[in-house]
């Protein structure tokens, strides 16, 4: 970070972002940027030193350990799986920790459920979902327990995905339509090296995303969808921490480069081929 210049576009949309109000962070709310606002914080304030940055941190972190639960929007647990692990970078950051804080990280990860989702928790729509909800929980899960140094559970996690990835099965759960799976008697979380299906190339797609854009068809319903690029973005983020945390826990290589397998089918062969 400090071999980071503090001049140029990239610099000014994160020294805008850390200039934002988000003293009363919002975590319940789909669309609120309080999370990554927070997260530039902190950033300008690892690069630069200057304290009236980490003192915004520090007291949107207390405001939320002093709401404790956050409840919930129309869109339920999947809010806390997209923003939580943003507070936690910002933690770490900032080098921030208390007894306070770090029980309230525990506690949206492994205590509050969410009612309306099958009594969820972030960890267990983790192990439970096979699509963009539960990869934005394993980036949420593996912000947390770095920022915690629990490197047990860190491992735990990082683990059961390199199951989903190479199979088989370790217990996720995926919709009725398999149709975009390569192998229906062989679940994966991204299809494998070489898939092909109906003469379609669909190595490295993720099956349970893609069907939420509609069944497997000939040529397919989009190239690009929304569904397939959130669900990496957890999955990005998740891998960059585990990297950064102990390099032996790095999931790049995993499932013959299946993360950049993931990202080369939309961006580079369907985008040539399907628009």
């Amino acid at each position: 970070l400090k071999k980071n210049p503090v001049a140029g576009s990239a610099w000014d949309t994160v020294f805008k972002a850390a200039n934002t109000d988000f003293s009363r962070p919002v975590i319940n709310n789909n669309n609120s940027n309080d999370d990554v606002n927070c997260l530039a914080a902190a950033i300008v304030y690892a690069r630069t030193g200057n304290n009236l940055y980490r003192e915004k941190v520090i007291s949107a972190l207390e405001y939320n350990v002093s709401k404790g639960n956050p409840g919930f929007d129309s869109n339920g647990i999947l809010t806390w799986c997209r923003n939580t692990g943003a507070y936690a970078l910002a933690a770490d950051l900032i080098g921030y920790h208390n007894r306070q804080i770090e029980e309230w990280f525990r506690n949206m990860v492994e205590v509050y459920r969410d009612p309306e989702n099958h009594n969820n928790t972030v960890e267990e729509v983790f192990y439970r979902r096979a699509n963009n909800w539960g990869t934005q929980a394993f980036g949420t899960l593996c912000a947390v327990y770095a920022y915690l140094g629990d490197r047990t559970t860190l491992q735990r996690i990082r683990n059961y995905w390199v199951q989903m990835v190479t199979g088989p099965n370790p217990g996720a759960t995926y919709g009725s339509d398999i149709s975009w799976h390569a192998d229906p008697e062989n679940l994966r979380l991204i299809n494998p090296a070489g898939s092909v299906k109906e003469g379609i190339n669909i190595d490295g797609i993720m099956p349970d995303d893609m069907r939420r854009n509609g069944s497997f068809s000939n040529p397919p319903p989009k190239a690009v969808t929304s569904y397939h690029w959130e669900a990496l973005q957890g999955i990005i983020s998740g891998a960059r921490i585990l990297e950064r945390y102990d390099p032996e826990l790095s999931i790049w290589e995993i499932g013959d480069k299946a993360i950049l397998r993931a990202v080369k089918i939309l961006e580079t062969d369907w985008k040539t081929k399907y628009n």
